[in-house]
Order: C-alpha cells, then structure tokens, then sequence
C-alpha cells in the first residue's frame, strides 16, 4: 500500500493503535514499527500515547477513545455545550479507571475516575463520532467532584436551559444522599420544585461547596450548610 493510500485509510480513524496499523499494512511488526517512526518523523502522524496514534490535531476528536469506557466532561462538556464563557485549558476525560495524563502538541488531556459512568451519548464532531456527557451530566459529575467551581454551576443553572427532571433523575439515580442534597438545595433556590427528591436524604449535615470552608447558614429543609456566598436573588 503506498503512502498517499496509507493516509487515506488512516485518516478514518480518530486515533489508531499499533496492531491495527500492522492489519492495516499488512507489513510485519518489525517493518510496521519503522514505517510508524518515519510517519511521525514527517509529521503525518501523531504519537498520543504509546502504541496510539492519530493523523488529528484536535485532541477532542480522539480523547474518548483512548480508554475505555470514557466520556468527555466537567469543564470541557459545559465548553462544548456553549454554557460557559470559560475556556479549559485541558480536555477533562470521565473513565472507569484512573489514568496518567497525556500532554499532546500544546493540550494536556486529564482523565478523572467516575463512580457514575453513564449518561453519555455518542454525537458527531468534526466528521467523527465523540463520546461526551449529557449536560445535565456534566452538571451532575462537576458538582460531584468539585472540579468546577460551584458558582460556574450555579450561573449555569440559572442562566442556561437546563432540563432539570433530568437533572433530577440523574442525582437520585446516583444514590448519593449528599450529591442529592446539593442539587436539590441549588434547584430550590433557583425556584424548581425539588421537593420529591428530599424522600432520598438523610439528617446529617453537610457543607455546599466541598472547595470552600465549613462556615456558613443551615438550611434545614435539605441539611445543607450553605458555604458558597452566592446571592440568589
């Protein structure tokens, strides 16, 4: 197979492993792993790891795809979705597992360990199929986590559309009584009825915001210590 065609059928891909180059090429492994080293040599190809490769620049195209299962969120979803004015400065990864961070070209691309490893979907980019939270999963993953500041939360809960069953669906499916609290409190006060959802709590307290200090109001109805200092009104 000649070079041009090679690239053709490569660039189908949105990332590529070393098995399925030498299937692919139909060459042996010895000569698969010298035609790889001139590739990248050239800059036809690109290394993300070892043993995975991609003719792509944009990193969003292949990051759900370099473990398995995994789904774009956090930052990088609400980005995508328009909801944020934000620009991340890494591709946050969703994955079953834990998993060294990659550094590819000038994007750093984070994977973050998820006990709640559904409510993706799988949608077109760039000719190709991502793999990428929902929203109202995004919301539930960032609020579980901390990694995005609550107060970016909550502008996005106020000012966006949000379909908030879903979002209620989502907290209860969980099974988390603190994840529950958290999204109830905030949808009570952006004025969403919550209430069937406080069936699922218990009476133990239990800060807002897990990034900020322990000090704040008591808010009996959902046993939450309202820390963030954000004016609802």
């Amino acid at each position: 197979m000649k070079k041009i065609e090679l690239l053709r059928v490569l660039e189908k891909y949105p990332l590529f492993t070393f098995n399925e180059f030498v299937k692919i090429t139909g060459k042996s492994i010895k000569y698969s792993r010298t035609y790889i080293y001139r590739l990248k040599k050239d800059k036809l190809i690109f290394e993300i790891e070892k043993g995975k490769y991609t003719l792509k620049d944009n990193p969003l195209i292949f990051a759900s795809f370099i473990t398995a299962p995994s789904y774009i969120s956090f930052w990088t979803a609400l980005r995508f979705y328009n909801v944020t004015d934000q620009l991340p400065n890494e591709i946050m990864v969703a994955s079953k597992r834990s998993k060294k961070e990659i550094t590819f070209l000038n994007a750093k691309i984070k994977f973050y360990k998820v006990k709640y490893l559904w409510g993706y979907r799988k949608i077109r980019y760039n000719n190709f199929d991502i793999f990428i939270a929902e929203l109202e999963k995004s919301i539930i993953d960032s609020v579980a986590s901390g990694l995005v500041p609550l107060s970016e939360i909550v502008d996005v809960l106020i000012n966006e559309e949000i379909n908030t069953l879903k979002l209620k669906e989502f907290a209860i499916k969980t099974g988390s009584k603190s994840l529950i609290k958290r999204i109830g409190f905030l949808l009570d006060k952006i004025k969403v009825d919550a209430d069937e959802m406080l069936k699922y709590i218990d009476y133990n307290y239990i800060i807002l915001d897990i990034n900020n200090k322990s000090k704040g109001d008591k808010n009996k109805k959902w046993r939450i210590i309202d820390n963030l200092s954000y004016d609802f009104t």
